[in-house]
């Protein structure tokens, strides 16, 4: 029965991945979502005197991102900042902490695509270093003003479930492309050009990173498929996961054989991972009952959307308050709900005034002496 189920699941969602990249298609070939995108634009514009979202331009952009060289890890943003930077994707308006908006022509550079939900502002820290922040799903607080990108990105999210690569993530990609060509306008150079986002923008961070070499954290990203056309190795990203959040464990690497993974095609190489370095959050022992929830899968229809909202119970651990919480930083700007509610357990991992590689180095010694 179980292989029966498996094959019903891997055939519908082949056909939900390729009816969502087909409308996709056709919004973008008509010229729809080019209208539609600069009018839901037009708050954020009003509001946060963002640039007019020209998706021609901004996803047209054929500038080559030459790969990080000789970068120095230990002067990357802080930890605090790139999370600041991914949960202001979920404020209506705000500026992090020790950063200031990206101008172009005096306005901040920010782009929506309504077809497949992908969102991002960019940002300046106060050492002159850019972060593309890329938005999650629902948008925050954002949906007030642009509820439709919710239902869009919700479509992106299961094209990821499906483990192949989203239209969020194409035109993540594509936008990076005149991100960099901007900032090099700018004398800023790729050693100084990072990426991050929460969720759905984390995902998006992560694809873009593992496609041009570019640095940064994703928070709560799931896998990404492997790829042949990638230009990045890892070494300059992080990716954070909390114990049991079956959005950020929706991975090969954090579930490894378990079919609520792997019953689905997977990438080019049959490898389904998250990119670049894993930091842990939380408790670990709140694994166990979130894996448990989804034990079964596979061993009949109905049981496998019951063990889908078994697993949305414990989404607690995705918000990004729980993260913050579980590093100990403080998020500004402060978004109500995402940031209010927060399920945080075990000790607190203080990495926030870390840079990518202190990060990476606390982390090594915070293993050993847990296994020592």
């Amino acid at each position: 029965m179980s292989d029966l189920v498996a094959d019903i699941w891997k055939i519908g969602r082949n056909i939900e991945t390729n009816l969502i990249q087909s409308a996709n298609d056709f919004l973008n070939a008509t010229g729809v979502n080019q209208i539609w995108s600069s009018l839901a634009a037009l708050p954020s514009n009003i509001i946060d005197n963002t640039t007019p979202n020209d998706l021609m331009t901004f996803l047209n952009d054929k500038t080559a991102i030459p790969v990080p060289t000789n970068q120095n890890l230990n002067q990357t943003p802080t930890v605090s900042q790139f999370m600041n930077a991914a949960n202001a994707e979920y404020a209506l308006t705000g500026t992090p902490d020790g950063m200031s908006p990206f101008l172009i022509n005096g306005k901040q550079l920010s782009v929506i695509d309504e077809a497949s939900g992908m969102s991002a502002k960019v940002w300046m820290t106060d050492n002159d270093q850019v972060i593309i922040a890329f938005q999650g799903t629902t948008g925050g607080i954002n949906l007030l003003t642009n509820p439709a990108a919710v239902a869009t990105g919700v479509l992106s999210d299961v094209q990821i479930w499906n483990q192949t690569v989203s239209q969020a993530q194409k035109d993540a990609l594509s936008f990076t492309h005149y991100v960099v060509d901007m900032a090099q306008q700018q004398g800023i150079n790729t050693n100084n050009i990072f990426v991050t986002g929460h969720s759905l923008g984390g995902i998006e961070a992560s694809y873009v990173a593992q496609q041009t070499g570019l640095g940064g954290i994703a928070f709560e990203p799931t896998g990404v498929p492997s790829s042949s056309t990638a230009k990045g190795d890892g070494s300059n990203f992080v990716s954070t996961v909390t114990y049991g959040d079956p959005v950020g464990e929706y991975a090969n690497d954090t579930m490894p054989g378990m079919s609520f993974v792997t019953s689905m095609p997977a990438g080019a190489s049959g490898e389904f991972n998250h990119y670049g370095h894993v930091v842990m959050l939380g408790n670990p022992a709140d694994d166990a009952p979130m894996k448990a929830a989804i034990s079964d899968w596979n061993s009949s229809t109905v049981g496998n959307i019951s063990e889908l909202l078994s697993a949305a119970s414990f989404v607690g651990n995705h918000l990004p308050g729980t993260q913050a919480a579980d590093m100990g930083i403080k998020l500004s700007p402060y978004v109500p709900v995402g940031d209010t509610s927060i399920y945080k357990s075990g000790q607190v991992f203080a990495v926030g005034n870390d840079s990518i590689a202190q990060l990476l180095t606390d982390n090594a010694n915070r293993t050993t002496s847990l296994t020592s």
